[in-house]
């Protein structure tokens, strides 16, 4: 079964991407970015059900997809690119800020400048990608 691993910060390939583009800009090391790694998995569907049936100590009661637009940060306000892109690196910041400082330090500027560059790539990206959740209600046996 194909199984799928995202970062979950948006970013290129090679060059182009927002990581390497910190290295070029001098904000972090390249041996630190080579030594860094934040496997993110997101289940397709019949993963959640295979694995419920794998460990068998519930049955699935109801599983239900949430697909919220890119800018669903906003709490249902139209904003311009520029504040989504803000309010999205704030919430991205909030959940993995304190990983990327315990690997890349505690500096206060550079965490800065990481997400100010980071909220530059997102206001100037057109993608709207959707963000997909999954809500499941198990029973037990």
């Amino acid at each position: 079964m194909e199984r799928q691993q995202v970062l979950h910060m948006k970013g290129g390939v090679g060059e182009e991407s927002y990581a390497k583009n910190s290295v070029i800009q001098g904000l972090i090391e390249e041996e630190k970015l080579d030594t860094y790694n934040t496997p993110y998995y997101e289940p397709y569907t019949e993963d959640i059900k295979a694995e419920v049936e794998r460990e068998g100590s519930f049955s699935l009661d109801r599983m239900e997809i949430n697909v919220a637009p890119w800018d669903g940060v906003n709490g249902g306000n139209e904003y311009e690119r520029a504040t989504t892109a803000e309010n999205m690196a704030k919430a991205i910041r909030a959940v993995n800020e304190s990983m990327i400082e315990s690997h890349f330090g505690p500096e206060a500027e550079i965490m800065d400048r990481l997400f100010q560059r980071f909220i530059e790539i997102l206001a100037a990206d057109t993608k709207e990608v959707e963000h997909v959740g999954v809500v499941v209600s198990l029973i037990r046996k």
